[in-house]
């Protein structure tokens, strides 16, 4: 397990952040900062906080903005299909983490395990749904096309186009 940075141990993280980034501080002001308040940490330990910060911030900012644009993509679409894409990202988002770990040294790995079934059981659900409620709309659309005495060619090119085949 590797071992935790001096600005982790001393909960100084978010200290360090609001000095780079609000009082504009530079890492070596900082050091100085910390150091005549009592604690032992370095300039480089310093910097690879505000790094990894910019690295998650980042990451976040990219979430936020797909997240965004997926919306947008959905707004008209059932909710089911927002839900799935949802699902989707979530499901993403944990793949990427378990594929980032390098050794399986946390509190609990078989929570981690159920809650990527769970995201798999949800999403097969969801799809499930979808498909029920299509074929349900679908047959809806032709006895109300049998009783108005809709063209049947006409209902073989929607279920064409609603099917893709």
């Amino acid at each position: 397990m590797p071992r935790r940075s001096k600005a982790k141990m001393y909960d100084l993280v978010n200290r360090i952040i609001y000095l780079y980034e609000h009082k504009k501080m530079s890492i070596k002001e900082i050091e100085s900062l910390l150091k005549s308040e009592g604690y032992d940490i370095s300039k480089s330990s310093i910097h690879r906080t505000i790094k990894t910060n910019q690295e998650l911030a980042n990451q976040y900012k990219k979430i936020a903005e797909e997240t965004k644009g997926l919306m947008e993509a959905l707004k008209e679409n059932p909710a089911t299909d927002l839900m799935e894409a949802v699902h989707t990202i979530l499901t993403n988002k944990i793949f990427e983490f378990v594929r980032q770990i390098e050794s399986l040294a946390f509190d609990d790995p078989v929570e981690l395990t159920y809650a990527i079934s769970r995201l798999s059981k949800s999403l097969e659900s969801l799809q499930k749904y979808r498909e029920e409620r299509l074929e349900k709309a679908m047959q809806n659309i032709e006895k109300e096309a049998q009783k108005r005495n809709i063209d049947p060619e006409f209902i073989k090119i929607l279920k064409r186009e609603i099917y893709g085949t």
